[in-house]
């Protein structure tokens, strides 16, 4: 039944109770070892540090400016430029903000396209190109 499975997943963890899919990755929370330490040292995360490498790596990200730039925003090479850091980041705000989705790698070379076309609804300087690809 569906109450099984959610006791299944759900974290005996004092306190938690929360209802996992991966409850053997979410126990790594709990622990009181943090072996993953954010590289900057000025950072608190950088003594606390993570249970996880993923939960460090995805915050480590944050630091940086992000390397992704949205083309279709305005403000492009500027400070109002809207970039991103984490890829997952990027392709939700370009389907959620632009209804973008992304074209398969296979299909790449099948599409035609015109360089110079004027991206209308959008700020004058849009150019719809991915920084990233």
């Amino acid at each position: 039944s569906s109450e099984t499975l959610i006791e299944k997943g759900r974290c005996t963890y004092p306190e938690c109770g929360k209802v996992f899919k991966d409850l053997k990755a979410h126990m790594l929370t709990h622990q009181t070892e943090r072996p993953e330490k954010c590289p900057i040292q000025t950072c608190d995360y950088h003594v606390k540090g993570f249970a996880r490498k993923y939960d460090k790596n995805q915050h480590t990200l944050t630091h940086y400016k992000g390397t992704m730039v949205c083309g279709f925003c305005p403000g492009l090479g500027s400070v109002a430029e809207k970039s991103f850091n984490r890829a997952d980041v990027f392709k939700r705000h370009l389907i959620s903000a632009h209804r973008v989705e992304q074209t398969p790698p296979n299909l790449r070379n099948r599409t035609s396209g015109n360089g110079s076309k004027r991206l209308s609804g959008y700020a004058f300087d849009a150019t719809g190109k991915c920084s990233t690809c």
